[in-house]
């Protein structure tokens, strides 16, 4: 009984959201978000997810670039396999938003978007494995989910036991608000000082086992710099850049530059510069 209580609480939770999202396999998120009163699963990450990336796409429209979207899965999923989490339920997946804002956001269980405003301050595809390798560190150190509040979690799992009863009102308002807080961390409150940092050295180390110059990073953080004060809004979940490339150079190791690719150049300017504005 209470298994059917909560699909159809995710079910109105949906309809009222009007999200792009598999109805389906959302239900199921529920359903094994519900008894978590242990460590999350990474079954049960991929479909808490699900229903963060819908969230996010209710106020970011995909930029629905085929082209564009491949060739940014090739990236990500080349970084990856040098991850500590190179494997994952449900896979990578890389998107595009189709916004002018400069932002970058990694939910839960691998799903990825960049927005095409910073795709477009990337100048090579170095400069883009930066970001990607930064969302994809959030993502290995599973940074989303501490979002959730524990309380949240607690109530979830006392109603899944019967230990609580419960109105549907209840259990939507429960995982309603364990979404919300993951989305409040990634679109306005932004991670913690401490992860953004290990999310940063984690890209300089993973770009570099892939061949990817680790100074592409420094060079999109110098960007950041030039246009935050301009674009205050899209980087207002971040820490100072100024202080990031304090710590990026101080751990750019002499001696691990990637000497440049022409043929990844050629790539980007092939695919990139041909579908910019």
């Amino acid at each position: 009984m209470k298994k059917t209580l909560l699909i159809i609480c995710l079910s109105l939770l949906l309809v009222s959201w009007k999200l792009p999202i598999n109805l389906g396999k959302a239900k199921k998120g529920l359903q094994l978000v519900s008894g978590a009163t242990h460590k999350i699963s990474e079954e049960e990450e991929y479909y808490i997810g699900r229903a963060v990336a819908a969230n996010i796409l209710s106020q970011y429209p995909l930029w629905k670039n085929s082209e564009v979207t491949r060739y940014l899965n090739l990236i990500g999923k080349t970084l990856v396999l040098k991850s500590e989490r190179p494997e994952i339920f449900g896979g990578y997946h890389f998107s595009l938003l189709d916004s002018d804002e400069a932002n970058a956001f990694s939910a839960p269980g691998g799903i990825i978007f960049l927005t095409r405003g910073i795709v477009d301050m990337a100048e090579n595809e170095d400069e883009l494995a930066a970001i990607l390798a930064h969302e994809i560190q959030h993502v290995v150190a599973k940074d989303p989910l501490k979002a959730i509040k524990s309380q949240r979690m607690k109530a979830l799992g006392t109603f899944a036991a019967g230990e609580a009863i419960g109105s549907s009102n209840q259990v939507l308002n429960i995982f309603q608000d364990s979404v919300l807080d993951i989305s409040g961390t990634l679109l306005q409150k932004g991670y913690s000082r401490g992860q953004e940092k290990n999310a940063d050295l984690g890209a300089l180390d993973l770009m570099k086992a892939t061949g990817y110059d680790p100074r592409a990073l420094l060079a999109m953080l110098q960007k950041v710099k030039a246009v935050e004060k301009k674009k205050a809004k899209a980087f207002s979940a971040h820490p100072s850049a100024s202080k990031r490339i304090a710590y990026v150079e101080d751990n750019l190791a002499p001696g691990s530059v990637q000497d440049s690719n022409s043929s990844r150049l050629a790539r980007f300017k092939l695919i990139i510069s041909r579908h910019r504005n």
